[in-house]
């Protein structure tokens, strides 16, 4: 009798697994550029609070340009910077604003987050707050995948200490 529970719950668990692995990729089919470009951005999240230093210069145009005057080489430099200093960090993501051009080549995303930092110290840091989170990345779509070409901080924030902005 037990043998016969057992497979029932194993044959349940498969099929709910199975479905869920369709959900999930008809989800992504369907979903478009958009879809895609939020895809992207929890890559990039993932890879920040993993403190994976490759992983978010792969996510970085050779293009990058941005208003502070990094370009890519300055911008790895600065976040192996940050991830080196901090001992732990942890993002969430309030809101994205997408707005992706015609051809889908080029896209503009206005983020809300906050971000929580343990410092050297073990203080916990507040980067970016709700509302006061806000920033904004312009993606290009290169070889197929979006890589990021410019990120602008539309609020003070303080990062290792110092004040941005």
């Amino acid at each position: 009798m037990g043998s016969l529970r057992n497979n029932n719950f194993v044959r349940i668990v498969l099929a709910a697994v199975i479905i869920s692995v369709i959900f999930f990729w008809l989800r992504d089919v369907f979903s478009g550029e958009e879809g895609r470009i939020r895809k992207f951005i929890l890559q990039g999240k993932k890879a920040a609070e993993a403190k994976d230093i490759v992983a978010c210069a792969e996510m970085i145009s050779h293009d990058y340009r941005d208003k502070y005057g990094n370009d890519r080489q300055g911008l790895i430099y600065i976040g192996r910077r940050v991830l080196d200093y901090y001992k732990a960090i942890m993002i969430g993501i309030e809101k994205s604003d997408i707005k992706l051009d015609k051809p889908g080549k080029q896209a503009d995303v206005e983020i809300t987050a906050m971000v929580l930092c343990q410092s050297p110290d073990n203080r916990t840091d507040k980067i970016f707050e709700g509302d006061r989170g806000r920033f904004r990345v312009r993606l290009l779509k290169q070889g197929g995948k979006w890589k990021l070409a410019e990120i602008e901080f539309l609020e003070r924030l303080t990062i290792m200490g110092q004040d941005i902005l």
